[in-house]
């Protein structure tokens, strides 16, 4: 989960940052920001900077979520297993001792 997070505020800042550089330079070019389309470049901007920048940190968050993804079909497999080995234990079509007559 610390790779989560981890990753999440990394894109955030560099969201909020990239944010930043485009409005001073769109305010010193134009004199005035016009913040909707400043936030639709940053956007554009930090999406393709954190895709080359924030690789080792995505890298990292995706493995953790296979190593948990598989550890989970794991223990699926092994509940499932366990029943299946039970029911093959278990007496069929209602034989058993619930039918015993005294």
């Amino acid at each position: 989960m610390k790779e989560f997070w981890i990753y999440t505020g990394l894109r955030l800042l560099s969201l909020v940052a990239t944010f930043g550089i485009v409005a001073g330079v769109w305010s010193l070019v134009a004199g005035e920001v016009d913040i909707f389309f400043a936030v639709i470049v940053a956007f554009v901007i930090s999406g393709v900077l954190s895709f080359f920048v924030l690789d080792p940190q995505r890298r990292a968050f995706a493995e953790k979520v296979e190593a948990r993804a598989a550890k989970a079909v794991e223990a699926t497999r092994a509940k499932e297993d366990a029943e299946i080995d039970s029911e093959a234990d278990s007496p069929s079509n209602g034989e058993g001792d619930s039918h015993k007559v005294s």
